[in-house]
């Protein structure tokens, strides 16, 4: 993918939601340890950004969120299996039972699980943005072994 961040709309926004915050004074961390940079990242609550202020940070962009990768994946207890990773933009990852294709081109993304027969039963098959939406769609597939090792 050739952008890395995206400006959300106010409809991505739910508790848990991981975006960046532009603000005048420097992180304490840097980006891609280069240099410090100005994106505070956060993680919406009630407290971390009122209600009222998104639309105006929406606006003038001063919001962002960055565009789910394989790094995120990873993140997330997933394996990359080197083996069947042949294409550049498409990663195979694995995890338990669980297998995850990821097109980073365009954000597809299927997630497979390997039954007691051996056969393969696609559980998902679509577009996912960001890290966010990753996480929401493992719970509600009900796939906490994945979820419980990002805690």
């Amino acid at each position: 993918m050739t952008k890395k961040y995206y400006t959300p709309t106010i409809e991505e926004f739910h508790i848990g939601f991981e975006f960046e915050k532009y603000d005048n004074r420097p992180a304490i961390y840097k980006e891609n340890d280069f240099k410090p940079t100005n994106w505070h990242k956060h993680t919406y609550n009630l407290t971390s950004i009122r209600l009222s202020q998104l639309d105006t940070h929406l606006y003038n962009k001063t919001l962002r969120v960055k565009y789910l990768d394989k790094e995120d994946i990873e993140i997330l207890g997933f394996r990359r299996d080197m083996v069947r990773t042949t294409l550049v933009n498409n990663f195979i990852f694995y995890k338990d039972n669980i297998s995850l294709s990821f097109d980073n081109q365009i954000n597809d993304l299927k997630i497979s699980v390997l039954t007691k027969s051996e056969r393969t039963c696609d559980l998902f098959v679509g577009h996912i943005k960001n890290i966010s939406e990753l996480k929401l769609l493992l719970k509600q597939l009900e796939i906490e072994n994945v979820i419980n090792a990002t805690k």
